[in-house]
């Protein structure tokens, strides 16, 4: 058989094609380059009823099929298969595969060995290090931190809770950077707009991801150098929600301190476990009378209910601080 001349058109070529026996148009297809069979494919599924008139006067035989217009049922899926009877099943899955995009440079780099990341962020300007620290997973950026000399840790900590927003550019290029390098060791397991940042919750979640003694380490660190950041960094560390693990005589220390009226409100929102843990501190007359005035309380805003809980766990702070009452440590020591 003689090779088929050059396609005029992939549309035309699919509707011939699609109109022949499929033995007859298998062999055809071993002609065919793979860059054809994929453009075949994609203009066979787009298809619409076609007219007897588009046919030619070269395909008697097919014109006298097609009187009425006809709209292929499944064609791509006709081709795919005539492409794999033709060529076999391994050959059609690569042709038709969905072409490999190269990773982003963030995913390279959230997908390093945390020890090679250190290694690598240690020669990095001390802000460019913070960008790419703050993109990274939680339990990772805490990882990386903890490798690092202590004299970087500090100041990489301060540098990370200080972040309000991330510049994309920043970040692109210093990902693209650092990812090429990555690349290069092979030890790898967008906008234009700045993104909004919470440095303080990051830096305190990567507090609460260490050790105790190495959180609080850091956090003595942080006082030297920036003495206002402290405090911010330990409240975001301990939040509403931890008083669930407060022990029931330390939950009576502090509702001592609290009003009652604010803690209905900081309650409004708590999960069913704080609350219970709360109505469970105190005798079971009081614990039904607050839950009458929890189910009777109107709607209340979401800033007020935010602002009692706020104030709560500050009370609980200053507890802490005054040696009244211990907190619930953070990081992945187990208690014993």
């Amino acid at each position: 058989m003689s090779t088929p001349q050059p396609m005029l058109g992939a549309k035309q070529a699919a509707l011939v094609l699609l109109a022949l026996d499929e033995e007859l148009a298998s062999d055809i297809m071993r002609h065919l380059s793979e860059a054809d069979l994929r453009r075949l494919a994609e203009h066979a599924d787009k298809l619409e009823p076609i007219p007897v008139e588009a046919i030619g006067p070269a395909f008697e035989e097919f014109e006298k099929r097609m009187r009425e217009p006809v709209m292929p049922v499944g064609a791509g899926a006709y081709i795919r298969r005539l492409t794999a009877s033709t060529f076999g099943n391994d050959r059609a899955q690569k042709v038709f595969a969905p072409p490999k995009t190269p990773p982003q440079p963030m995913e390279t780099i959230r997908s390093a060995r945390a020890g090679t990341l250190a290694e690598l962020l240690k020669d990095e300007h001390p802000q460019m290090a913070a960008v790419i620290m703050s993109q990274l997973p939680r339990e990772l950026a805490a990882k990386v931190l903890q490798i690092l000399a202590p004299e970087k840790q500090g100041d990489l900590l301060s540098r990370v809770a200080n972040l309000k927003e991330i510049p994309a550019k920043m970040v692109e290029l210093a990902s693209e950077a650092l990812a090429r390098t990555l690349a290069s060791t092979g030890t790898v397991g967008e906008g234009a707009e700045p993104k909004d940042f919470d440095g303080v919750t990051f830096a305190a979640g990567l507090l609460n991801d260490m050790m105790p003694a190495d959180s609080d380490r850091l956090l003595g660190t942080l006082e030297q150098s920036s003495a206002k950041l402290v405090p911010k960094i330990r409240e975001a560390m301990f939040t509403f929600e931890d008083l669930a693990r407060l022990p029931v005589r330390g939950l009576q220390v502090l509702m001592r301190e609290v009003a009652t009226e604010q803690l209905l409100i900081a309650l409004k929102t708590a999960s069913e476990g704080l609350r219970e843990h709360f109505l469970s501190s105190i005798s079971s007359r009081a614990a039904a009378a607050m839950r009458d005035d929890l189910a009777a309380m109107p709607p209340t805003r979401l800033s007020d209910v935010e602002k009692g809980q706020r104030e709560i766990v500050e009370a609980a702070l200053r507890l802490a601080a005054d040696g009244r009452l211990v907190l619930p440590g953070g990081g992945s020591e187990k208690m014993v």
